[in-house]
């Protein structure tokens, strides 16, 4: 059976041109979104994130190389990078002084110990003295950045300290850390754990912790000197 047309008031026709040219112009200004690449503008935000994010880094370590070239500083350093070990080896101190018997400095680590002391004269930081845990690793970076150290079973490994000894030795470096004063720093070569439950930073191998002495046996930590910035 044939069915005549439905006819439809001019006004309801006008209106569905007008919804249908609607739709035609919302695709077009799809198709020009999709040519644009995805996600550009959140690339670029990153990208600015980014690079305010190292000019921060590269202000507060230019601040702190200031702050240690006028002296009256404490630095807590961990020591340079050391090669794979064991739990076991990484914890052992020779009690003969036989470094085969501990981790040790990888070359790398050497290197990277060196280039620590002339990051130091490089920005005419004066040292008035180096404490060192009594591990190789450890006495080893103090050695080969500055030339000298005094070894120190405070700063020995925390996790190796014994038990009973240990937080009455984390005290004596806290008291010898505020009481300090000097025409130049003090310098402490010691371990990740150590440096954590006593400034509350995490460090990786090379990093400089900068404490300032409050003169009333505290201390403010002033910051850190990652060792990729330079």
């Amino acid at each position: 059976m044939r069915r005549d047309p439905i006819w439809l008031p001019p006004t309801v026709t006008m209106r569905t041109q007008q919804s249908a040219n609607i739709i035609r112009q919302e695709r077009k200004i799809l198709m020009k979104r999709s040519l644009t690449p995805p996600f550009l503008g959140s690339l670029v935000a990153a990208a600015t994130l980014m690079l305010a994010a190292g000019a921060v880094a590269a202000g507060e370590e230019g601040v702190l190389w200031n702050a240690l070239a006028e002296g009256g500083k404490v630095v807590m350093i961990r020591h340079a990078a050391t090669e794979e070990a064991s739990a076991e080896v990484s914890m052992n101190l020779a009690e003969d002084g036989d470094c085969s018997k501990e981790q040790n400095l990888t070359e790398a680590g050497r290197d990277q110990a060196r280039v620590l002391g002339d990051r130091f004269q490089d920005h005419e930081v004066a040292v008035d003295g180096v404490l060192s845990s009594q591990y190789c690793r450890a006495r080893e970076t103090g050695e080969l950045a500055f030339g000298r150290y005094e070894a120190w079973n405070a700063l020995n490994l925390a996790e190796a300290l014994p038990a009973d000894d240990a937080e009455f030795l984390m005290e004596d470096v806290r008291e010898r850390m505020g009481d300090f004063e000097g025409d130049g720093n003090l310098v402490m070569v010691t371990h990740r754990s150590n440096i954590n439950t006593i400034t509350f930073r995490q460090t990786e191998p090379g990093d400089i912790v900068v404490v300032e002495p409050d003169a009333f046996g505290g201390f403010t930590v002033l910051g850190t000197i990652a060792w990729e910035v330079d």
